[in-house]
């Protein structure tokens, strides 16, 4: 008789995410073993990840018509909190885009990507005509990317305009009208490239780092320097002097670039295959959803998880210019962290059955 293995996909994408998070914890003590205070970063972190596991649990128990009843509220609270960061937020390295309280920081930015992908999911699927619902979720997205670059966060810009493609994609998309993207956000580059010098110069770096090894093309260098020391094998953990010493923001920006040194290619491997792993979850939970605007929302987030991902991982291998971008729920930070594990709960609450309370469907719009 065959027999038949069912995974609960809800418990595997818990679990590699918790996973993650004690993976981070560890390569962050690693990354800051050898400064004054090593045990600083990684308390911190490890109190964020049971905060991010608490609120992952609560968020994936509350009905997900709370999520899309609300989706308009939460999606305008989430916006201003974004634009106030300009009046009220604090500038670190070179970015207007934190909160300051004291004792920690808040990056509004991060916090507001979960429930930017909601509104774009809930308010795109409503306009069945292909180039309607193009042009609407694409003036919706640039509402949010523009504050975005003005801060200036590249980064995180790419990570919102990646989840716009992601969601008209998979919401039934054509590839055509993706070409107008670059001619939507070529002005906004443009202006911020002439206002902003040290942008430009970053480009420049990464391109030649050796013209201005003391400055724009120092990261650059040391991603290679971190990464040359590390080889196939790597120094083993605790012994990552390079990242420790030179490399900048190794428990964070520079986080795999660090991994690397300690256990080489072969231990920088495994962190991809989970995230490969976490995707397919998610793809595979996005089956179980009962609409078709819950669906696109728990297979877009997984996505959205491995963009971010793949771009903090192409920064710290140099084929991608230095952005600043985290990498999901490794790098230090609690603003990432929590909105990672705040996404993920309101994905695993859209992929519950709620037969009670029939939601509408892309047909009811028709």
């Amino acid at each position: 008789m065959k027999t038949v293995i069912y995974f609960n996909w809800t418990l595997i994408i818990a679990g590699l995410l918790f996973l993650l998070g004690l993976w981070g914890c560890m390569a962050i003590y690693n990354a800051t073993l050898l400064g004054p205070a090593p045990f600083y970063f990684v308390t911190r972190q490890f109190l964020w990840l049971l905060l991010g596991l608490g609120l992952l649990i609560g968020c994936a128990r509350i009905p997900f018509r709370f999520y899309r009843e609300q989706a308009e509220i939460m999606g305008v609270v989430a916006f201003l909190v974004l634009l106030l960061v300009f009046p009220l937020g604090v500038q670190v390295n070179g970015m207007k885009g934190w909160y300051s309280f004291g004792y920690f920081m808040v990056q509004p930015s991060e916090l507001a990507k979960p429930f930017f992908l909601l509104s774009l999911c809930i308010f795109g699927i409503r306009h069945q005509n292909g180039l309607k619902r193009f042009g609407v979720m694409l003036a919706l997205t640039l509402g949010w990317v523009v504050p975005i670059l003005l801060q200036p966060d590249f980064g995180t810009a790419a990570v919102y305009l990646a989840g716009f493609v992601i969601v008209y994609w998979l919401s039934g998309g054509t590839f055509w009208p993706l070409l107008a993207l670059p001619v939507a956000i070529a002005p906004g580059l443009f202006y911020i490239l002439r206002t902003t010098p040290y942008v430009m110069r970053r480009f420049e770096g990464f391109i030649w780092p050796q013209l201005d090894p003391g400055g724009s093309g120092w990261h650059v260098l040391q991603f290679q320097y971190t990464l040359a020391r590390g080889g196939v094998s790597g120094m083993s953990w605790g012994k990552a002097v390079w990242a420790n010493c030179y490399l900048p923001l190794p428990h964070s920006d520079s986080v795999f670039a660090s991994i690397v040194e300690s256990l080489g290619v072969i231990g920088g491997m495994p962190i991809i295959l989970i995230f490969g792993l976490l995707v397919f979850a998610f793809i595979r939970l996005s089956m179980q959803a009962e609409t078709p605007e819950r669906r696109i929302f728990v297979a877009a987030f997984g996505c959205l998880v491995a963009v971010q991902a793949l771009l903090h991982i192409s920064v710290n291998v140099t084929i991608l210019p230095p952005t600043g971008l985290t990498l999901p729920v490794l790098s230090y930070g609690g603003s990432s962290l929590i909105a990672t594990m705040i996404g993920a709960g309101i994905a695993l609450s859209a992929a519950k059955p709620e037969q009670s309370s029939p939601e509408i469907s892309d047909e009811d719009h028709r």
